[in-house]
């Protein structure tokens, strides 16, 4: 891959120093194909080097961007910019918004400040690597089983009317019982899917979901469920947990770095924050879809 000069590969993460070149422009074409090329393979890059007009750099990859939860907070002067979520508890393994049809394909992260303490740091596992290593009864579980999200989602309605519920409906395949509630600018409907996705690669599927993530920190989910009464016993589920956490990787920030993470293959959380630290300032932006063909380099692993 020419151009992708000063480069090494650690822990499945490539890194690329944007120094020397104009990121904030539009890029040389043989330079982007190069980074869609390394993105699909990998599936998950680290950008040094780059300032804070970062978003010019990730418009160059991106055909429309997702609506963010409403709990974080625009920044710069763009509403595509946020902040991660606060407080300081981990926040465990998760595939951004892989609950609902706003399944982001890419996110990226952007480190303003780096904390001051060893902590924050951001979580990553691949769900390719996961989903090779899971046991063959359990890959026989999540083949047959799908997932039922219900959900109830906050958002804008022009005006508020008492008592009106009214059916909906969405151009997505698994969702269900959709109803939008005036009474409280929310939209209900129930959501199925399997847990894991076709990854970028051919024949290549990904363990990347919602399941590790405990329902308390996601009040958009009211109740998480298989089909058909099924469940996963403690034991076994405790497994899964175990082998997450041994295919996970960190990533400990510096200043001026951005991170690419495809969001289909790649489950991300957060090691828990020093109740000292107050310096960690880390951005996200989510590419609902990104400006080049899902696996359209046909890349090999």
């Amino acid at each position: 891959m020419p151009f992708l000069k000063k480069k090494r590969l650690l822990l499945l993460m490539l890194t690329i120093n944007l120094e020397d070149k104009s990121y904030n422009k539009p890029l040389n074409k043989e330079f982007k194909t190069s980074i869609i090329t390394a993105f699909e393979k990998y599936g998950l890059l680290k950008f040094t080097n780059v300032k804070d007009d970062f978003i010019k750099f990730v418009n160059q990859f991106t055909y429309n961007y997702a609506n963010d939860a409403r709990r974080r907070k625009e920044r710069m002067n763009d509403k595509n910019i946020r902040n991660v979520d606060g407080g300081k508890k981990k926040i465990y393994l998760h595939s951004e918004a892989s609950f609902s049809p706003s399944q982001p394909e890419i996110v990226w992260f952007y480190c303003i400040r780096p904390p001051e303490t060893d902590s924050g740091h951001t979580l990553y596992c691949d769900g390719i690597n996961l989903w090779e290593k899971i046991p063959a009864k359990f890959k026989l579980f999540f083949l047959e089983n799908q997932i039922l999200y219900k959900l109830k989602i906050p958002i804008f309605l022009p005006q508020k009317k008492k008592n009106l519920k009214r059916k909906w409906y969405l151009e997505t395949p698994g969702v269900k019982n959709c109803i939008l509630d005036y009474n409280d600018h929310t939209l209900n409907f129930d959501f199925f899917k399997f847990a894991l996705e076709r990854s970028r690669i051919q024949n290549k599927y990904c363990f990347a979901n919602h399941l590790f993530i405990p329902l308390s920190s996601e009040p958009q989910i009211l109740e998480r469920k298989f089909l058909n009464n099924k469940n996963i016993s403690e034991t076994d589920f405790k497994v899964l947990i175990a082998l997450a956490d041994k295919n996970t990787k960190h990533i400990k920030w510096k200043k001026n770095e951005l991170v690419m993470i495809d969001n289909i293959r790649y489950m991300h959380g957060r090691t828990s924050i020093n109740r000292k630290e107050s310096k960690r300032d880390i951005v996200v932006v989510q590419s609902m879809k990104s400006n080049f063909g899902y696996g359209s380099t046909n890349p090999k692993i």
